[in-house]
C-alpha cells in the first residue's frame, strides 16, 4: 500500500482511538471497517486518488455515522472544549464530532493537498509562464542587490 494512502488511513483510525474509550463491540465495529478502508486504499497509487475515491464512496458514510454513533455512546477521553450553553445533549455531540471529523480531514489530506501543490508548482515552471516568473524573481533579485 502506498504509504501516503496508509497514513490517511491510519489518521482516521487514530481519531477513534484517541478519542473515545471503545467497548469491545464499538472496537469490533472499527475494525472491521478499517479492514474494509484499508481494502480499498489498496487499490489507490496515491493519497490524492484515495481521498478523492474515498469522499464518493460508501465507505465515507460508513465511517462518519460510526463516528457519530461512537460519539453518541462511548466515554469521550479527550477534554471537552464545546461549549454547551443552551444546547441539547445531541447539538453538543454532533457540535464534538464535526469538530473531531474536520481536524482529522485536515490532518489527513494534508500531504495530499501538499503534493498537488508541489505537482501544480512544477507544471508551472516547466511551462513559458514559468520562465517568465524565474526571469521576473531574477529581475527583482538584481534590483535588491543593486538598490536599483
Amino acid at each position: 500500500m502506498n504509504e501516503f494512502v496508509k497514513q490517511s488511513i491510519d489518521g482516521r483510525k487514530i481519531a477513534f482511538s484517541n478519542s473515545y474509550e471503545l467497548s469491545s463491540v464499538y472496537q469490533k465495529k472499527v475494525d472491521e471497517l478499517f479492514r474494509k478502508i484499508e481494502e480499498f486504499g489498496e487499490g489507490c497509487s496515491d493519497s490524492l486518488e484515495f481521498e478523492t475515491k474515498f469522499a464518493s464512496s460508501p465507505l465515507n458514510s460508513e465511517y462518519t455515522n460510526l463516528f457519530t454513533e461512537i460519539a453518541s455512546n462511548c466515554k469521550c477521553i479527550i477534554p471537552d472544549v464545546v461549549e454547551t450553553k443552551g444546547k441539547s445533549n445531541g447539538e453538543v455531540i454532533m457540535d464534538e464530532v464535526k469538530s473531531d471529523l474536520k481536524y482529522a480531514v485536515d490532518d489527513i489530506t494534508m500531504p495530499a493537498r501538499r503534493k498537488a501543490r508541489e505537482a501544480l508548482d512544477s507544471k508551472i515552471y516547466d511551462s513559458p509562464l514559468g520562465n517568465i516568473k524565474q526571469a521576473s524573481n531574477t529581475v527583482s533579485l538584481f534590483k535588491r542587490i543593486f538598490k536599483k
